[in-house]
């Protein structure tokens, strides 16, 4: 993952997105090779990983690939890790804005969690572009939650203030009256971002903080926000990705966020609220990045799956059918709800659909991958 700020050169950051993706790390290879198998076949002699961070996309890559990949990687802390978890890995360090490659040397440039980090795209896709050689690939792997990275001073420069979606709680919307709901926005459940009119936000909750109302201190990290200089993009996503990762602290949030919204429209100053799905933002990005007229042609863009029978455990109902694991959330599902997201390795591969579960006594685990393909022309 390439350096955006201080939290991508922490070592401790690689062993917490290991125990992560643990769980479902099998699924994912399978996602990963199949992408592979299908974009890269026969496999080009020159791949690069931009980003690398501590190898992870290495140990789902196949023998052969793995063989001609150079690893990049611009922080020394995380490449340290890499060359000692993979002493047979080709790695160094450069940032993806200057590879030390030949133009049009490289068959394949691959990256896992990076491109969604980067608020300079325009500047890692130019670097790529002159790289690879015509015909040659970008593939990005998203498995876990998008980086707000790009998307907080994207909506913080149009005059918008990214909240935590409130309304994605069941715990909390399950309680609104009708009256209330139809103040609130309509949100899909993967929406993970509401975004709302910077200037009414600060001016309603500068005039509750100058009546000493209790609910600011509630706020969280929007508490002083409505100070001057406290809107600093950075660190509003850092922490919100903290709160985002603390279930106790992101339903406080999201239940303070839910009251201040609902008195906003009792006192006739209430707000719009925007549902952002960052995967989709960061997906049209993309696209909108690596198009024809910066000479790439995409191939692909949206998320794939992966699914295993298993046996049923202690930890999980009699009426739960599905796991699924899909934008950096798990989630329970039972009989009769819709369970297909996206492409599944079996459609992308042109193989059989993959065995329903008849067996009360077994489940369905199912995790997506959002994937990128661009090829240059």
């Amino acid at each position: 993952m390439l350096l955006t700020s201080d939290r991508w050169a922490n070592p401790a950051l690689i062993d917490h997105l290991a125990r992560v993706r643990k769980p479902w790390e099998a699924l994912t290879e399978r996602i990963v090779r199949a992408v592979l198998a299908k974009w890269l076949t026969p496999p080009p002699l020159q791949v690069v990983e931009i980003g690398a961070g501590g190898g992870q996309l290495r140990e789902w890559l196949s023998p052969e690939i793995a063989s001609n990949t150079t690893h990049t990687e611009p922080s020394e802390p995380f490449l340290e890790t890499l060359r000692r978890q993979h002493p047979g890995a080709n790695a160094i360090r450069a940032d993806a804005t200057a590879l030390p490659f030949a133009s049009g040397s490289v068959g394949a440039v691959l990256a896992l969690c990076v491109l969604d980090t980067l608020r300079d795209l325009t500047s890692v896709r130019d670097e790529l572009r002159r790289a690879l050689t015509p015909g040659g690939v970008v593939i990005h792997f998203l498995d876990l939650s998008t980086s707000p990275d790009c998307l907080f001073p994207e909506l913080i420069a149009g005059g918008e203030l990214p909240l935590t979606n409130f309304m994605a709680d069941p715990a909390l919307a399950d309680v609104l009256s009708a009256k209330q709901k139809s103040l609130l926005p309509r949100v899909d459940e993967f929406d993970d971002v509401l975004a709302v009119k910077w200037d009414a936000f600060r001016s309603f909750v500068g005039m509750l903080a100058g009546a000493h109302q209790p609910i600011v201190a509630e706020l969280g990290p929007y508490a002083n926000l409505h100070r001057p200089g406290q809107l600093d993009p950075e660190q509003l996503a850092n922490s919100f990705m903290a709160v985002s990762a603390n279930p106790d602290r992101l339903f406080a949030l999201n239940k303070a966020l839910l009251k201040l919204t609902l008195s906003a429209h009792q006192m006739g100053r209430g707000w719009p609220l925007r549902a952002i799905s960052s995967r989709t933002h960061i997906r049209n990005r993309l696209q909108s990045a690596f198009d024809s007229t910066q000479g790439f042609a995409v191939e692909f863009a949206g998320p794939i799956s992966a699914r295993e029978v298993q046996a049923r455990d202690a930890t999980l109902s009699s009426d739960t059918r599905f796991v699924l694991r899909h934008a950096g959330r798990t989630m329970k599902r039972g009989e009769g709800v819709a369970n297909e997201y996206g492409t599944s390795v079996e459609m992308l591969l042109g193989a059989p659909a993959a065995t329903r579960v008849a067996n009360p006594d077994q489940v369905i685990r199912q995790t997506t991958v959002e994937v990128f393909v661009a090829r240059r022309v």
